[in-house]
């Protein structure tokens, strides 16, 4: 029987900023299903990496008066260093400046080509540096970009032009028919509306623009900067002699949903290629209740907050906090409120007095032979949030199972067992001992360092008194 793969993906971050923990949410959600597959049996691949290319990269190089390369590859070290940081557990960091990647992109660009989907032609428009794209009257408010908050610039050039509007019918077909899926469905909503409006053809080269690929034919262009990162996911697909196009999923913010869901399906049958089977969008991110921006310093590096508490309450904090499918607001105050109550006095509690009594009262060795309650934890349930993107749903759940170890050990005064009935003080440590294994077992893809020494406790022939999990944030 033949192993099922299992491609995942995150949109790959532009270069021109820091990490912060915006960025985070999404790398952390894919992190998730990625380990949750890999457990499942499949053959798993997750690509995550950086967007290089374009005029602005050019410009603040320029501006730092480096040399573009140089910055580029410490711009991408640093998202690299921050998802390292979290334990994402991607099998690929993917850079578009790499050389299998500009070789996958003019292959590509060229069949999009000798397929009749590219035409040469002047174009008049308004221009979004921040976007680097062309945006319309109709998206701007008071005459700025509704995200960047300046006018864009009115340019008139000479571009290879992408034949959008020659698949909109079909992507409309592919969505609505369930072939090509969209998660959640009020973004499914949004980008079949944008269907029906209509879409315009698409510039997919820029010329003046130095650093980016070079289009085959026309050495004074270059392909534009979303034309050539909506690739890397092809180009990243490929790993030792197999090959796992189509993506399972492409996890993405709503800001760039267009893109993915309407650019990039076109570009893929332009080219004869099979479509992504889904687009799972997250919600926006707000910090203390403001919108996370460069621009007014509005932002945390996620590795300040991992230094602090550590990556695996990071990770646990954002999932369990802010939904999939909702914007949220996270704080460095919300963070330490789940750190102390969920995670110490929670879960690390009870792994403490567990195993502290245990090893006090037994020498650490529960006999094999004793039968506990029925435990009754549906793993099931929590797969199935899992498969659905409700992770702060299965985390709620799980954490149930938290709260009935900690209620058993109340409700049986556990400390006071062993000088009254040892059989049952036995009974009942091997009944919280098994909601600690299958806890642990759940928490593998989001928590996974925490959950591996719990395991690692638990099961252990002698167990002794655990370190504390989440020791006190002064």
């Amino acid at each position: 029987m033949e192993t099922r793969k299992y491609y995942i993906t995150t949109a790959i971050d532009y270069i021109n900023g820091k990490p912060h923990i915006g960025h985070s949410y999404e790398k952390v959600a894919a992190d998730v299903l990625a380990r949750f597959h890999r457990a499942q049996g499949a053959d798993t691949r997750f690509l995550t990496g950086t967007d290089e290319h374009g005029a602005k990269i050019e410009k603040f190089a320029e501006e730092k008066g480096v040399v573009v390369e140089e910055f580029a590859t410490e711009a991408a070290s640093g998202f690299k260093l921050a998802w390292d940081n979290l334990n994402v557990s991607y099998d690929r960091f993917i850079r578009t400046t790499d050389e299998d990647h500009i070789k996958v992109v003019e292959e590509i660009i060229t069949k999009i080509k000798d397929n009749g989907f590219l035409y040469e032609a002047d174009y008049e428009g308004l221009y979004c540096v921040g976007h680097e794209a062309f945006i319309t009257e109709k998206d701007l408010v008071d005459g700025l970009c509704p995200e960047h908050k300046k006018a864009p610039e009115t340019i008139k050039e000479t571009n290879w032009f992408f034949k959008v509007s020659s698949f909109t019918e079909t992507i409309k077909d592919k969505i609505e028919s369930g072939e090509f899926k969209i998660y959640p469905e009020h973004s499914k909503k949004e980008i079949l509306a944008m269907l029906e409006d209509g879409f315009t053809d698409l510039a997919a080269t820029r010329p003046n623009v130095k650093w980016g690929i070079p289009v085959p034919w026309d050495n004074e262009q270059t392909i534009y900067v979303w034309v050539d990162a909506l690739i890397n996911y092809v180009t990243g697909a490929k790993a030792e002699g197999q090959d796992f196009w189509p993506a399972d999923v492409h996890v993405i913010g709503p800001d760039i949903a267009k893109f993915h869901c309407i650019i990039w399906p076109a570009l893929l049958l332009a080219a004869d290629l099979p479509l992504p089977k889904s687009v799972a969008i997250h919600g926006f991110l707000t910090l203390n209740h403001e919108k996370i921006s460069k621009s007014t310093g509005n932002i945390i590096d996620p590795n300040d907050w991992v230094a602090k508490f550590g990556a695996d309450a990071v990770r646990y904090f954002l999932l369990r906090e802010v939904p999939f499918d909702a914007h949220g607001d996270v704080s460095e105050e919300k963070l330490r409120a789940r750190y102390e109550g969920d995670l110490a006095n929670g879960l690390g509690n009870l792994v403490s007095r567990v195993t502290t009594l245990i090893e006090k009262n037994l020498d650490g060795v529960v006999p094999a032979a004793v039968e506990p309650t029925a435990v009754a934890l549906n793993e099931q349930d929590v797969n199935k949030l899992i498969e659905e993107y409700k992770f702060h749903e299965a985390l709620a759940k799980i954490w149930e199972w938290v709260a009935e170890g900690n209620k058993i050990v109340d409700e049986n005064k556990l400390w006071e067992l062993p000088k009254t009935d040892m059989d049952k003080f036995t009974s009942v440590s091997k009944e919280v001992l098994l909601i600690l294994e299958i806890t642990a077992k759940n928490l593998l893809p989001f928590i996974p360092e925490t959950a591996q020494k719990i395991l690692d406790i638990v099961t252990a022939e002698k167990i002794t008194k655990a370190e504390p999990l989440f020791p006190r944030i002064d």
